[in-house]
C-alpha cells in the first residue's frame, strides 16, 4: 500500500510540472529538499522556526519615545547553520534615507531605532557604527554571527532599545495625541527564515505589510494611572489593573453574550478607571500568534461581550470595541464584531476563530484600517456599511495571514484577497438601499483596472508592485478569482476546500503552488487552466455574444471568450410575453475551448438576449445584449 500511495504522489508531482504551471527555482529546490511537495501537503522534512519574547518597556510621553528590553529565546528548527541573524526595525520606514514605496514630501522624519544593547548566546555584540558584527539596512540590522546558530538549536537573544512612536505620518499606527497610541512594528523582531527563500530581508517599505514566524510573547507594559491598554493576547492582572467598578464590568463583559460598556463616558469624567497607583504594570500573554500590538488611551470608550466558539481550544472569544466618543457607529462595533466572527467560523472560511480575543480600536482619523493579531487599527467611516465592512475586513485578517502565516511581502493576495471575499454577505445585508451593492462595486472597480498595463499577474512579488496598483493586484483581481472557484464547484465543496487547506496549512507558511495544490486535492482534479490565467498571465475577462440561432422551439446562444481569464455565463432571455429565462453556466466551459453554445426551450417571441451580470466581471459589456 505504501508503494502505491508514494508512486501516486510521484505521479501527481510530475504531472503539476508538466501543466506549464511555472515552478520558480526556490520552490523546486524545497522540493526536492522534501520540505515541501506539490501534492497540497507539507514534505516529509518540513520545519519551521519560532520564537519565544518576553518583552518589558515603558513610554516616555514627553517624547513619544518606548523605551524596551526584550529576552528572545529563538528556536533554529531547521537543518541549517545559520550564520547571520536579521533583525527587523520596521519602524525605521520613519527614518531618513530609508527606502519607501512612494514619496514622503519633505515632513519631519524619526532618528532610527536606538539600538543600546545586543546579546547573542553569552556574546556582547558591539553595536557601536564602527562595528564589524553588524550591518544596518532600511528597516533591518544584520548581525554577522562569530559563534553560529546550529541545526535544532535553542538561542537565547537579548536586546534593548528605543524607538520614537510617530505622531506625523502615521503609517498603520501612531501617537494620535492626546494620549492615544496604537503601537505596532515597535520591538526588534527576528525575520523568518523558511525553508523556500532563506532569510527574508525584504525591507518594509510602506506597501506590503507582514510575513513572520508564528511566536509566543509575554510582555509588560508600564503605564501612568487611568492609562488603559488593549492588546495582541490575554490580559494576566486585571485585578492589579482596575478600579473595583470597572473591574466588576470587565468580569462581567467577559461572560455576557450581550455587549458590556465596560468604560462610559461618565466613567471618564470621575477618573476612576484603575487602581490609584502613579505607575501600573500592565502584563499579557500571548501565544502562538505571529505579532504583538497594543492601543492605550486614558480617553477611550470601552465596550465589551463574550461570544460562544466552536472551537475546543478557544470555546469563548473576548470581542472588544475601544473608540473615542463621538465616532459614528462605534457603539455597534463589539456586536457587528461579534457577528463578523461568528459568521467567518460558522460559514465562510468555517473555520473556528482560532484566538481568545479580538480589540477593534478606532483613532477616528479616516476611513482605512489597519490589522494586527487580535488587534484592529481602524479608521471611522461615515457609511454604516463601510464602517462593517470595515470591522469585518480587518477580523478577517485573523485567518489570512496570521493564522495561516502567509508571506504577505511575495503574496499579498493569499490574505487581502480574501478579505475582500469574506465580507460580502454581511456587508450587502447592510446596502439594502444602496445603488450598488458591494460585490457589484468590487466587479466595477476589478473592470475599471483589468487589462492596463499594471494589471500584473498576481504571483508577481508583491513588494513590487508600487505605487497606487495594489489595490487589483491584492485585493481585486484575486478575489473575482476565487468567487469564480466558488461558483465553479459550488459553496459546500468550496467552503470544504478552504477548510482542508486552512487545517493542512496553519501556521506552515503555505505559498502559492501549496494553495493550488491542495484545492486540487480537494476538487480532485487538474486546475491549471484556471491557474494559469487567473494568477500568472496578463490578461482580461471579456464574454460576448457571438451567434444566435432560433430553429422551432430551440434557441441557440453562441458565446465566445474574448479574454482569457474564465469566467462562469449567464445568459438571461427576456419574451415579448414578458417571461424571462436565466441559465448559469460555470468556467469549467472555457476549460479547453473559446467557444460553447447553449440551448434554451423557446416560451414565446424573443425581446432581448441578455450575457452577463452585475456580479460577473466583463471589460467590455457592449456586446453582450441582442435586441429584437
Amino acid at each position: 500500500m505504501n508503494i502505491i500511495i508514494t508512486f501516486a504522489v510521484l505521479v501527481f508531482s510530475i504531472n503539476i510540472f508538466a501543466q506549464g504551471i511555472f515552478i520558480p527555482n526556490e520552490i523546486k529546490k524545497a522540493v526536492e529538499k522534501q520540505t515541501r511537495t506539490l501534492n497540497g501537503i507539507p514534505g516529509e522534512k518540513f520545519w519551521i522556526n519560532h520564537a519565544d519574547y518576553k518583552i518589558e518597556a515603558e513610554i516616555n510621553f514627553s517624547n513619544s519615545t518606548i523605551i524596551g528590553t526584550e529576552k528572545i529565546v529563538y528556536h533554529n528548527e531547521s537543518p541549517d547553520t545559520l550564520k547571520r541573524l536579521v533583525i527587523r526595525l520596521l519602524n525605521d520606514i520613519q527614518k531618513p534615507g530609508a527606502t519607501r514605496d512612494n514619496f514622503w514630501g519633505n515632513g519631519k522624519f524619526l532618528d532610527e531605532t536606538l539600538i543600546k544593547n545586543i546579546v547573542i548566546n553569552n556574546h556582547k555584540i558591539d553595536v557601536s557604527d564602527t562595528s564589524k558584527e553588524i550591518n544596518r539596512g532600511s528597516t533591518n540590522l544584520f548581525v554577522n554571527l562569530k559563534n553560529y546558530i546550529l541545526p535544532k538549536s535553542k538561542n537565547e537573544i537579548e536586546i534593548s532599545w528605543e524607538m520614537v512612536v510617530p505622531s506625523e505620518r502615521k503609517i498603520r499606527m501612531g501617537n494620535f495625541g492626546g494620549g492615544e497610541m496604537f503601537v505596532a512594528y515597535w520591538y526588534p523582531q527576528i525575520a523568518v527564515y523558511d525553508d523556500v527563500f532563506g532569510w527574508d530581508n525584504i525591507d518594509y517599505q510602506g506597501n506590503v505589510e507582514f510575513y513572520n514566524d508564528i511566536n509566543n510573547f509575554d510582555v509588560k507594559l508600564k503605564l501612568p494611572k487611568n492609562f488603559v491598554m488593549w492588546s495582541t493576547g490575554i490580559l494576566q492582572n486585571p485585578k492589579e489593573l482596575f478600579s473595583d467598578k470597572i473591574l466588576k464590568k470587565y468580569e462581567n463583559a467577559k461572560n455576557s453574550e450581550e455587549v458590556v460598556r465596560i468604560i462610559t463616558s461618565e466613567d471618564r469624567k470621575e477618573g476612576n478607571i484603575t487602581k490609584d497607583s502613579e505607575n501600573l504594570i500592565w502584563h499579557v500573554i500571548a501565544e502562538n500568534v505571529p505579532d504583538f500590538s497594543f492601543a492605550i488611551s486614558d480617553n477611550y470608550l470601552w465596550d465589551g461581550r463574550n461570544l460562544k466558539n466552536n472551537s475546543p481550544k478557544n470555546p469563548n472569544v473576548f470581542v472588544q470595541a475601544v473608540y473615542r466618543e463621538g465616532s459614528p457607529f462605534w457603539e455597534d462595533a463589539a456586536e457587528i464584531s461579534a457577528k463578523s466572527i461568528k459568521y467567518m467560523s460558522e460559514i465562510l472560511p468555517g473555520f473556528p476563530y482560532p484566538y481568545p480575543s479580538m480589540t477593534s480600536v478606532t483613532n477616528g482619523d479616516s476611513d482605512g484600517g489597519m490589522e494586527t493579531p487580535m488587534m484592529a487599527n481602524d479608521g471611522a467611516p461615515k457609511e454604516y456599511s463601510s464602517f462593517v465592512g470595515l470591522l469585518f475586513h480587518e477580523i478577517s485578517h485573523t485567518y489570512f495571514p496570521f493564522f495561516m502565516g502567509t508571506n504577505e511581502r511575495r503574496f499579498s493576495w493569499m490574505d487581502e484577497g480574501w478579505a475582500t471575499l469574506f465580507p460580502k454577505e454581511i456587508i450587502e445585508e447592510y446596502q439594502k438601499d444602496a445603488k450598488l451593492k458591494y460585490w457589484e462595486r468590487i466587479v466595477k472597480s476589478f473592470e475599471y483596472e483589468s487589462g492596463n498595463s499594471m494589471d500584473i499577474p498576481l504571483v508577481t512579488p508583491s513588494f513590487s508592485v508600487k505605487g497606487g496598483y495594489p489595490r487589483m493586484n491584492f485585493y481585486h483581481r484575486p478575489a473575482m478569482a476565487y468567487m469564480e472557484l466558488q461558483h465553479l464547484f459550488g459553496k459546500e465543496l468550496f467552503h470544504k476546500a478552504i477548510f482542508d487547506y486552512m487545517n493542512t496549512w496553519q501556521g506552515k507558511h503555505p505559498i502559492p503552488t501549496d494553495f493550488f495544490a491542495s484545492f486540487e486535492k480537494t476538487f480532485g482534479q487538474d486546475l491549471s487552466w484556471f491557474w494559469k490565467p487567473w494568477f500568472y498571465e496578463f490578461g482580461t475577462t471579456d464574454l460576448s455574444i457571438d451567434k444566435v440561432k432560433i430553429e422551432g422551439n430551440e434557441i441557440f446562444v453562441a458565446i465566445k471568450k474574448d479574454g482569457n481569464l474564465p469566467t462562469r455565463i449567464e445568459i438571461t432571455i427576456t419574451y415579448k410575453n414578458e417571461k424571462i429565462q436565466t441559465k448559469e453556466f460555470s468556467s469549467l466551459e472555457w476549460k479547453d475551448k473559446n467557444l460553447s453554445i447553449f440551448k434554451f426551450e423557446k416560451l414565446g417571441e424573443v425581446a432581448k438576449i441578455e450575457l452577463g451580470s452585475s456580479e460577473i466581471p466583463d471589460v467590455n459589456r457592449k456586446n453582450n445584449i441582442i435586441e429584437y
